[in-house]
């Protein structure tokens, strides 16, 4: 059973996840690569908890170079959309949605 915080918590976030979405659709800087990176990312990672994420594994199921990945992870940091947490451990980067993109 779902208690009212954490129904009421599931539903802000669905609220920012879609004013997150409509923003990027409009967006003119990003190209079609850059949304398809953040599908991915959101389908793997969240507005709480840094998720580890190897570009490797995203260019291999985009079937896409990793230089391609890697430049659309830069623009999506550079425009607040994905934290990346600091200092990295190992070689893999850890990302989070960030909660104040789309407020």
């Amino acid at each position: 059973m779902t208690s009212l915080y954490e129904a009421t918590m599931e539903r802000a976030g669905e609220t920012a996840l879609r004013e997150m979405h409509r923003r990027l659709a409009l967006d003119e800087e990003l190209d079609g690569v850059d949304l398809r990176v953040f599908l991915f990312l959101s389908s793997e990672i969240d507005f709480e908890n840094f998720t580890r994420v190897e570009q490797r594994e995203i260019a291999g199921a985009l079937k896409r170079h990793k230089e391609h990945i890697s430049r659309s992870v830069r623009k999506l940091k550079a425009k607040s959309v994905i934290l990346e947490a600091s200092p990295r451990v190992g070689r893999s980067a850890a990302y989070m949605l960030n909660p104040k993109f789309g407020k």
